[in-house]
């Protein structure tokens, strides 16, 4: 296969995705495959051993190889449909990198961060309040960390029954409905409030901004939970702290435990808490279940009874 028909290969199949509705097509990782290809073996077939060569040539993190060889993995199926020499590697032929158990905060843990939050300098500024606001947001509901913070003013509805937010076009260009809790929501509104005697914030289209109107920054956020978490020693014993992802893993584990101890049925549900966390399927919800000694603890009660009422 020469240059210029595997480069048309690459145009329809990043054009594919685009059609399909993937947000991340790929192109720059793909585009510089094949000119190098095309630079090193001009009217060869690809081969496996070219493709772990190409990865591998540039010292990358496991992690990185591996989501490089997924996504080439998947144009090289495309182009075999076109050339049958092509190779298409094995899905585990570089490591794949252990998923580390995320960090789940306990209730009292969460209330000595946002007590920490309602202290956050300059004092009489709106940051307090917004960090406040925000991170009982995250911890509440498990929005992911972006959605709350590209959430419109127009997309909070917190007079209506229930209250609820929009998040629109995330990840996988998902939108939804998210439903509050009524102490969310109040505390919400009491942010709301502080917010709307601010006049640069008040006219501002993003909910969550610095008393100049301007969005909340991911990265200050995240710096200022790094300190907060590091001042309350938070940490697991292999020194892991928790991040504002964890928030989110918390939500979800706190969630799923709970439907345990209440007795309900948490395969039922799982497809709820899918939705409810703009997961593609529930398959990345049941995730959770692994996530703590208390929530495996909680799920093998219920199998035990299962299994005697089996017997």
């Amino acid at each position: 296969m020469n240059g210029e028909e595997l480069q048309e290969l690459l145009s329809r199949y990043v054009e594919h995705r685009k059609l399909l509705g993937y947000r991340q097509t790929h192109s720059g990782t793909l585009a510089r495959f094949v000119h190098d290809f095309v630079h090193d073996r001009p009217g060869e077939s690809i081969k496996t051993a070219d493709v772990l060569e190409w990865i591998t040539r540039v010292r990358r993190a496991p992690p990185s190889q591996s989501a490089m060889l997924s996504i080439l993995r998947g144009f090289l199926i495309f182009v075999k449909a076109v050339d049958r020499e092509t190779s298409v590697p094995g899905p585990h032929l570089l490591s794949t990198p252990r998923r580390n158990p995320p960090y789940i905060l306990s209730t009292e843990q969460l209330q000595s961060i946002l007590s920490l939050a309602t202290k956050a300098r300059p004092r009489g500024g709106l940051r307090s309040s917004t960090y406040v606001a925000m991170l009982g947001l995250l911890a509440s509901s498990g929005l992911r960390v972006g959605e709350a913070l590209h959430l419109r003013a127009v997309d909070v509805h917190l007079e209506e029954e229930p209250p609820h937010v929009v998040v629109r076009e995330t990840k996988f260009k998902k939108s939804r409905i998210v439903a509050l809790h009524p102490t969310t929501a109040d505390h919400l509104r009491q942010y709301a409030v502080r917010r709307g005697h601010k006049c640069h914030a008040r006219r501002a289209p993003m909910f969550f901004v610095t008393d100049w109107g301007q969005p909340l920054d991911h990265d200050s956020l995240g710096r200022w939970f790094a300190r907060a978490t590091a001042k309350l020693g938070l940490h697991l014993p292999d020194g892991r702290r928790p991040t504002l992802h964890s928030l989110r893993h918390s939500f979800a584990v706190h969630r799923l435990t709970r439907w345990y101890e209440d007795g309900a049925s948490a395969a039922e549900l799982a497809p709820t808490l899918s939705v409810y966390l703009g997961h593609v399927s529930p398959r990345e919800s049941y995730w959770y279940i692994s996530a703590t000694p208390e929530l495996l603890g909680s799920a093998s009660d219920r199998f035990r009874v299962f299994a005697a009422l089996g017997d």
